[in-house]
């Protein structure tokens, strides 16, 4: 009795133990179906659910302007800056300007009084004397052969003299006039070349200077046109054009826009930034852009049968950016492309993809993942 008993108790144990056996048996007789399949060209075919998260659209050409936003900063106009150093040594005798001072071409801007001019005056003044004595030699010897007196040798001889004479004094004199030293003083008057502003002065008076130091004593620059220069990076090369408008903008004047035009595309590629240089020209009449500012350069691209499309259909992968295209036969295959603006939730496709071209726009993320597990 009582091993019938203990039977009877572990019945309920042993069915329980044949159910889940039998359960297990069951859940290993099915095999799962693939949901993708990975072609040797490298396409993806979705199967079974997978296939309802993607959406697909025909890719639908851009209606706004095309365009791209450069970081950027004023700067100079080159030809409309002049350094200027010291063409002669000596002593800063006087300083006419300060920094911020407007001035015309062939202003004073200071005074160098310098031995070297006393130097080329003594110059002059001996090659003149040397001259006059040729010239009283030649009417001497002149007079000697009309007189009998002396040969025609003597008198072409005296002749060559007085021609090496004169060219030694006129030697002389355009030295002296080089150094500024014509007035028959020996202070030098340094003169502005361009109308402008003196933008930067590194002089005092009583400072020795030297032709051909380093540091410019004074440089002035004349604004009223200036250079945007904007950072354009090596895969939008392609977009921008040399002639191209351009509209800049600077926080520091906030709601003011300044028209320009492209005038230089650069031609080497910054190793460390990995951008050129791309030089814009505007026009400043009032002088309200100040070399050194910050600003943001939108200039227009050139780029043909660009497309919107939402960004959900774009892709990230380091600096690279792809979409999915769906093929003829259903499949789907990765394609790099660039990308241009944002506006709102759609990004400008400028290279890669057609108009009505069909984009995937929902489920990009579950191909990318498929096809990665595939691989």
């Amino acid at each position: 009795m009582n091993r019938t008993f203990k039977l009877r108790s572990r019945w309920p144990q042993l069915l329980l133990v044949a159910v889940v056996a039998f359960g297990c048996e069951r859940l290993k007789a099915p095999e799962v179906a693939p949901t993708h399949e990975l072609r040797k060209d490298g396409s993806v075919v979705l199967k079974g659910g997978s296939a309802a998260f993607v959406k697909v659209e025909a890719a639908q050409a851009a209606t706004h302007p095309h365009s791209r936003t450069l970081v950027a900063r004023v700067a100079f106009d080159e030809r409309r800056l002049a350094t200027i150093g010291p063409p002669v040594s000596g002593r800063v005798a006087s300083v006419e300007v300060v920094t911020g001072d407007k001035v015309k071409k062939g202003d004073i801007l200071l005074t160098i009084h310098s031995p070297d001019i006393a130097a080329v005056q003594a110059q002059v003044a001996e090659a003149r004397s040397a001259r006059i004595l040729a010239d009283h030699t030649l009417k001497r010897t002149a007079s000697l052969v009309r007189d009998g007196a002396a040969s025609q040798a003597e008198l072409q001889q005296a002749q060559a003299q007085q021609q090496q004479a004169m060219e030694e004094e006129h030697r002389a004199i355009s030295s002296l006039a080089a150094v500024g030293g014509g007035d028959g003083s020996a202070d030098y008057h340094l003169r502005s070349p361009i109308d402008g502003i003196v933008v930067e002065r590194q002089v005092a008076v009583g400072r020795e200077v030297n032709v051909g130091q380093d540091q410019p004593l004074l440089s002035i620059a004349d604004l009223g046109k200036v250079w945007v220069i904007a950072d354009l990076y090596e895969q939008d090369l392609g977009l921008v054009k040399v002639n191209a408008p351009a509209t800049v903008f600077t926080p520091a004047l906030p709601g003011k826009k300044f028209p320009g035009t492209i005038v230089y595309v650069g031609d080497v590629v910054d190793s460390t930034t990995r951008a050129m240089r791309t030089r814009i020209e505007i026009d400043n009449p009032d002088n309200i852009l100040r070399p050194g500012m910050f600003a943001q350069a939108i200039v227009e691209t050139q780029a043909l049968d660009a497309v919107d499309v939402p960004v959900s259909a774009v892709l990230a992968r380091r600096d690279q950016f792809f979409v999915f295209l769906q093929a003829t036969d259903g499949s789907y295959h990765q394609k790099e492309v660039k990308v241009g603006e944002q506006q709102g939730l759609h990004v400008t496709i400028i290279d890669g993809v057609s108009p009505g071209d069909r984009l995937v726009t929902q489920g990009a993320i579950l191909l990318d993942a498929e096809a990665n597990e595939a691989l």
